[in-house]
């Protein structure tokens, strides 16, 4: 306890006291500018878009469906039914007959016709023309996979959307450490720009001196050697800054050579947090392990889902049109019927197996839950002492700064005198050089220390 204590003192008395090229206005700015115009964040966005439609679909099988369904049938040949109907009837009307007959003698008796002979009939199961035309409603009264798919749905949806707040967050800090390596090239570039006027000087002085015979030769071709060799370090931190702004500008999807604002001398906002503290929060904030159990939720579902295809489902369907060989609308031709379906699977090995694949995919998610928390409690570790000893480097290397440039001006001034030779006064130069490069690279690095602590312990800078 009494050393996280030390460390967060020390970081306190470090940032107030340090004065780097950072602005935090203009970095938010850029921040909320990549938040808006990021492709990639713009792609996650558009798949959460997506699971809220696969939302509403799924609860949209709640809902009644109503279909017209009409069909018209041209038929030849298929079974048919032999129906005796002269067989029957023939002997019938032949007795009749001769009972007319003989009683069409009486004259009081009625004048009858005679009964005809009827053929049998061959009937055809199949109309030559038929057609169906009807609405048709259909309710599900009882389905459990509708009930757990729309809870599937429902918890995957929240999984892209936290998708897109884990985007949201790298993307924070990948454009906080881009605009730190860019302002660490930058002024790297500068440094070398003075360097560079420093090593001309340095060149003009050997050959006044060479000029009075106060050096030989050799102190000029080393003098020429060091501006060469300025100039090719130069070169290559002026790549570097040139990488950094066109990735930089990559993150906001601008042009690769857009211009960078730098406001100076702004100061830096300190992260005061211990290191429990921040394990704690890592632990209760991290999107990675709210997904996890959205999924996990998820999984659970499925689990049900699978158990439930060997419930019984009950659907209501209604039907209401006309049918017959042509189409007339007519209560002749006119019919409704209503239906309470049951279907119901009483025997499928195939769901067994299926329930036992899901719940395997349980208990991965569960350990994957256990593994991501046991990283992301590793990483804020990591992150927290890198940033405590990025700010011991500072330290260091301002140190180091303030003894070089001691030891260069003490140099110098005996160069001058003919005390030093060249070969010391180059030592002495490219120290004091090396010494303010480690200062920037350090001050930036614990600005990129800083910001992978954010994002470890899940700190938005925006809020």
């Amino acid at each position: 306890m009494k050393k996280q204590f030390v460390a967060t003192l020390i970081l306190v008395l470090f940032v107030t006291s340090i004065s780097a090229q950072v602005q935090s206005e203009a970095l938010n700015n850029y921040i909320k500018e990549a938040l808006e115009s990021n492709l990639a964040l713009q792609q996650k966005e558009l798949s959460y878009e997506k699971s809220l439609a696969a939302l509403q679909e799924a609860k949209a099988n709640f809902l009644p469906k109503i279909s017209l369904e009409a069909r018209y049938t041209v038929a030849r040949g298929g079974r048919s039914i032999n129906f005796p109907v002269g067989d029957l009837l023939n002997p019938v009307y032949e007795n009749l007959n001769v009972l007319n007959e003989v009683n069409g003698q009486n004259p009081e008796f009625p004048e009858i016709g005679k009964y005809p002979t009827v053929s049998n009939q061959n009937i055809d199961f199949l109309r030559a023309k038929e057609q169906e035309t009807m609405f048709r409603v259909l309710f599900p009264v009882f389905n459990s996979a509708i009930i757990y798919n729309n809870r599937i749905q429902k918890d995957r949806s929240q999984a892209e959307k936290i998708s897109v707040d884990i985007y949201r967050k790298e993307l924070i800090k990948e454009v906080k450490i881009a605009y730190f390596n860019y302002l660490k090239a930058t002024q790297g570039v500068e440094l070398y720009e003075n360097t560079k006027e420093l090593v001309d000087e340095n060149l003009r002085t050997t050959k006044s001196l060479y000029n009075n015979h106060k050096v030989t030769i050799d102190a000029v071709y080393s003098a020429e050697t060091q501006v060469k060799g300025v100039e090719q370090q130069a070169a290559l931190v002026y790549k570097n800054q040139q990488t950094a702004v066109a990735y930089f500008n990559f993150l906001l999807n601008r042009e690769f050579d857009a211009e960078i604002t730098i406001e100076k001398e702004a100061t830096i906002q300190p992260v005061m947090m211990p290191l429990e503290q921040a394990r704690k929060r890592a632990f209760s904030h991290r999107e990675e392990l709210l997904q996890l159990n959205y999924f996990l939720k998820a999984a659970d579902n499925n689990i049900k889902l699978n158990k439930g295809n060997s419930l019984p489902q009950f659907n209501l369907v209604a039907d209401y049109g006309i049918q017959g060989e042509t189409y007339a609308f007519n209560t002749d031709s006119d019919f409704a019927r209503g239906s309470l379906v049951l279907s119901w699977n009483l025997f499928d090995k195939s769901n067994r197996a299926k329930v036992q694949q899901t719940q395997i995919e349980k208990e991965i998610l569960q350990n994957k839950i256990e593994e991501t928390q046991q990283q992301i409690g590793l990483q804020v570790v990591n992150a927290y002492y890198d940033m405590e000893a990025a700010i011991k480097n500072v330290d260091l290397a301002k140190a180091e700064v303030e003894s070089s440039k001691k030891a260069y001006k003490l140099v110098h001034k005996k160069y001058l005198q003919g005390q030093a030779n060249v070969v010391e006064l180059t030592d002495a130069r490219t120290n004091k050089t090396n010494a303010q490069m480690k200062l920037i690279i350090s001050r930036f690095e614990y600005l990129i220390k800083q910001a992978e602590f954010e994002r470890a312990a899940s700190i938005d800078p925006l809020n």
